[in-house]
């Protein structure tokens, strides 16, 4: 399984400026077939420097989330 890219990505206007919104389709190969899926994912910043990113699935997908999620956020 790998991630093979994000398309079409989208950053919404937010007035929190160390905290970033994006959507985007993300195109993951899977052992059987390749998919792709509405994503929305936050970038945030906090005061050292450290970033956090939360990723969410806007579809169910038929595969489970948590390594798909850990391939993302790499």
């Amino acid at each position: 399984m790998k991630v093979l890219g994000l398309k079409n990505i989208i950053r919404e206007e937010g007035v929190i400026y160390y905290r970033k919104v994006f959507t985007a389709i993300a195109e993951i190969e899977l052992p059987l077939k390749t998919i792709e899926t509405p994503i929305s994912f936050i970038i945030e910043m906090n005061p050292l420097g450290e970033k956090f990113i939360d990723i969410r699935f806007l579809e169910s997908i038929e595969y489970p989330t948590l390594p798909i999620t850990k391939l993302l956020r790499e």
